[in-house]
């Protein structure tokens, strides 16, 4: 064995030549145990016929290095007793667990006498391994009720927990690798390393260190890599919380990684970011304590080459910062969208390469409803939510920017007082052009209306073959319409806006109405009386200007609300005018319909149908001038004071 360490070496005792055996050692009894509390928890999660709890350790078991080793199969027999379960050779996997904690404290022992770890501490985890050594020792074949559960807790009311010691000399035997360190490879911890190793530790380095300063301030991403009998382990920190562990395995062409975490959401996102790995979870959990749950996913990937491999190793170095603070800025950013739009951001974020950090660095959520409370004041409208500033999808969209902004201004060195800037920038400018985008919307509204109503014409004209069919398609457009209505609705929640959600609703009622007309039809006989037929294209003729008219009041408003001539004025008020004649029009055609219909010859069904069709029609007409009106007494009102 060469150990190439100038300056670290010169300092080490004759012994420590051998320490780096036996942080290997360490290391892979450190699997070994928690292969082991896994294999432990499937037998309590097993019974007598049923052995589905040891499916899903296939992968775990090869990482530990004991999927050729019989013990570790799943029993032939299980029997639950009185005081627990009946498992065969239950002595041999406790006596396993016992040597290995052992192995780890000698890990540690051995760190200490290089002095690269607190002689004291080393020795206060011996005597914590001695006094757990008993409750490891099982003289039958039954494992106890609850043993399980005690050795699986990391806190609670136990003066020894065994898994919180596994935990603290793994991160101790890691911190004595790191003082060892054969090299820097590209900023990772690295000994007893190959070629071909480096070749994919740079791999996997090239990748984190492209994303790493997205952590900003955060700790974290601290890398460690060494060579373990027939594969490579690279095992990174990512942060500060002690369930948060991600190991990588690279054995010939395979890529296998293990990652824990307490957040299943979290873990959702990291196997997102990573499609080329077929994937396996299972709980970790110490029954009957909550803050004791947590996860592990497993992930396997067989690359047909070393360039794919080196590819998927930099994938997944690069994504690593993508975990620090995921949670916290998942739950920032659900103060604001759905929980399900606030992992979109994230996600969207991670694919640009933006990141969350620095939306938190800058202050999170305490900015957004800083920058609402500013805003507020400067525009006289108190927006009490981002939602009901924005809208639903723009609120979307200003998040995404808020991410991008914040990402690329403190990287290029800005403050968070200039950045708070920027953003309140970009709020008062989107707010600012809600009321644009509430008339865009209502535009798209009328445009639909007006295909509704070509449709009734073009039915009555004969030239729909199908009117049934034509009703069927009213229906759809009617159903566009009203989505077209709630976004209306979702942009003018406060404000001076808000008079648009009565406009929305009044002009919807041409829609509805349109929809109940054409579904009207297709009780009309096709050989209709020439006298009622014209009639009724007398109608819908009118309605159909009035849409039109209808159209050009809010393209004019569209066009023209922010300065107002006096000309564009008159124009405006005349298109109201129109509309009022309309419905005068209308009104007077269909009175028309119903005495002809009163003195002709005609059958109750058809009278009961053609009155239907001919009140619709003139609804129409009375819709769209109440909504023109509420234009002009509110919306226009509105905006012509400022």
């Amino acid at each position: 064995m060469t150990i190439q360490k100038e300056g670290v070496v010169a300092e080490l005792a004759p012994g420590a030549l051998l320490l780096p055996n036996l942080i290997a050692d360490g290391l892979g009894a450190n699997g070994r145990i928690k292969f082991a509390l896994s294999w432990l928890q499937a037998v309590e999660a097993s019974d007598r016929d049923d052995r589905g709890p040891f499916a899903g350790l296939a992968a775990e078991r090869t990482m530990a290095g004991l999927d050729r080793d019989p013990l570790y199969d799943a029993p032939a027999l299980l029997e639950r007793t009185g005081d627990g379960v009946r498992v065969p050779e239950i002595g041999g996997v406790m006596a396993r667990l016992r040597d290995d904690l052992s192995r780890m404290c000698a890990a540690v022992e051995a760190g200490a006498g290089a002095r690269l770890f607190d002689r004291a501490a080393a020795a206060a985890f011996r005597g914590r391994e001695e006094a757990l050594r008993a409750s490891l020792h099982l003289d039958g074949d039954v494992l106890p009720a609850g043993l399980v559960s005690r050795l699986s807790r990391v806190s609670g009311e136990d003066e020894v927990s065994f898994h919180l010691l596994v935990m603290e000399m793994h991160k101790a035997i890691n911190d004595i690798a790191a003082g060892l360190a054969e090299a820097d490879v590209a900023g990772a911890r690295a000994y007893l390393l190959g070629p071909a190793d480096r070749e994919r530790l740079v791999a996997f380095m090239r990748g984190l260190n492209r994303t790493a300063p997205l952590k900003f301030n955060h700790p974290g991403l601290a890398t460690n890599a060494m060579r373990d009998g027939s594969h490579m382990t690279i095992q990174n920190d990512l942060g500060t919380t002690d369930a948060h562990v991600l190991i990588a395995q690279i054995e010939e062409r395979r890529l296998t990684i293990i990652h824990s975490d307490i957040h299943k959401q979290r873990l959702d996102f990291f196997q997102s970011r990573l499609p080329r790995f077929s994937w396996t979870v299972s709980n970790r959990r110490a029954r009957g304590v909550e803050d004791d749950v947590f996860l592990v996913t497993v992930g396997t990937f067989e690359a047909p080459d070393l360039a794919t491999l080196d590819t998927a190793l930099e994938e997944l170095g690069a994504s690593l910062v993508f975990l620090i603070d995921w949670n916290k800025a998942r739950k920032s950013l659900g103060r604001f969208v759905t929980r399900r739009e606030a992992v979109a951001i994230l996600d969207w974020a991670a694919d640009h390469e933006y990141g969350h950090r620095a939306y938190l660095e800058i202050g999170g959520e305490v900015v957004i409803e800083d920058l609402l409370e500013t805003v507020s004041r400067i525009s006289g409208v108190s927006y009490t939510s981002l939602e009901r500033a924005l809208g639903r999808d723009e609120a979307t969209a200003f998040l995404r920017e808020t991410l991008r902004i914040a990402s690329e201004s403190l990287r290029d060195g800005r403050s968070p007082f200039v950045i708070r800037d920027l953003l309140q920038a970009e709020l008062m400018m989107r707010v600012g052009s809600v009321a644009d985008r509430i008339l865009d919307e209502a535009v798209d509204h009328a445009a639909l209306i007006l295909d509704l109503g070509n449709l009734v014409h073009a039915t009555l004209l004969d030239i729909v073959a199908d009117p049934a069919g034509a009703a069927t398609r009213a229906k759809v457009w009617e159903a566009l319409a009203d989505r077209q209505v709630g976004r209306i609705c979702d942009l003018s929640r406060d404000g001076k806006v808000r008079a648009w959600r009565m406009v929305a609703s009044e002009a919807d009622d041409a829609a509805d109405t349109f929809e109940e007309v054409a579904f009207l039809l297709q009780f009309l006989p096709r050989d209709l009386p020439v006298g009622l037929r014209e009639r009724f294209l007398l109608l819908v003729e009118g309605a159909i200007m009035a849409v039109r008219d209808y159209v050009r009041l809010l393209c004019a408003l569209r066009n023209g609300h922010r300065t107002v001539a006096r000309g564009d004025m008159r124009a405006f008020m005349g298109l109201l005018d129109r509309l009022h004649e309309h419905e005068h029009a209308t009104d007077d055609i269909q009175r028309d319909l119903f005495t002809h219909l009163m003195q002709a010859d005609v059958d109750a069904r058809l009278f009961h149908v053609a009155t239907a069709v001919g009140g619709g029609l003139e609804e129409v007409a009375d819709a769209l001038l109440n909504a023109g009106r509420l234009v002009s007494d509110h919306a226009v009102g509105e905006w012509f004071a400022t």
